[in-house]
């Protein structure tokens, strides 16, 4: 299996003005009674003092992109940045997901009907790296 395979592992539905940053924590919680994990990499949205505590607190070293507003600029050490580098899967599987697998446009009322939309999205994306890394790994990968 590669390193670098993106599998779905925890995800949420909130509202639109919810922002990523608040659904950190629980997703970290979430995360971490399903996998043991080393690492939690996260974009710069992500760059807030409570998140890292957390995150530190459970065990994990967290790897998060500097947000370039701080006065105080903070600077990724050599490691981080290899390891940083992996992100782009993720973003990459997250593209996926919005290009092809779920609607641009949910036109239902609900927060079951929408959840629903969404999480099969994420099950048969979970469903497609599986079969590219673990079934079918010699076959050319598209996505």
């Amino acid at each position: 299996m590669s390193p670098t395979a993106a599998f779905p592992v925890s995800t949420i539905v909130t509202g639109a003005n919810v922002h990523d940053s608040q659904a950190a924590i629980p997703l970290e919680r979430m995360t971490g009674q399903r996998i043991k994990h080393l690492y939690s990499l996260m974009d710069s949205a992500y760059d807030a003092k409570p998140i890292k505590d957390f995150i530190i607190g459970n065990g994990r070293m967290p790897i998060i992109d500097p947000n370039k507003r701080r006065k105080q600029q903070r600077v990724l050490s050599p490691s981080e940045k290899q390891r940083f580098r992996i992100r782009s899967t993720v973003e990459r599987s997250n593209s996926h997901l919005k290009d092809w697998l779920i609607p641009p446009k949910i036109m239902v009322r609900g927060t079951e009907k929408v959840s629903h939309c969404l999480m099969t999205g994420v099950l048969c994306l979970a469903a497609i790296k599986i079969l590219q890394y673990c079934i079918l790994p010699g076959i050319q990968k598209t996505a």
